[in-house]
């Protein structure tokens, strides 16, 4: 581990208590979350003003953004790094 992920991590040094059943279900449940978030935007943006229609995109981002990552944690084939893959253009 390099000093600079060592600064920036601090005192958070992972425990990996976590069972893969944990980290599974966990993804479960983001992926439903991921759905409804994109069903209220789809709604929002028929239906809602505009910055409901935002906000939703917003909370649909993050949920895909979680989704993501627990992909690329289980391994899921295919599933690029959430870190490579970047923020968009």
């Amino acid at each position: 581990m390099s000093m600079k992920t060592r600064a920036l991590r601090g005192d958070e040094t992972p425990s990996y208590d976590r069972t893969w059943a944990e980290i599974e279900a966990l993804l479960d449940e983001a992926v439903a979350e991921m759905k409804a978030q994109h069903a209220k935007y789809m709604l929002r943006k028929m239906t809602g003003p505009k910055e409901a229609k935002y906000r939703a995109l917003m909370k649909f981002q993050r949920a895909k953004g979680i989704v993501d990552t627990l992909k690329w944690t289980v391994g899921v084939r295919g599933q690029p790094s959430p870190v490579e893959e970047g923020l968009g253009e």
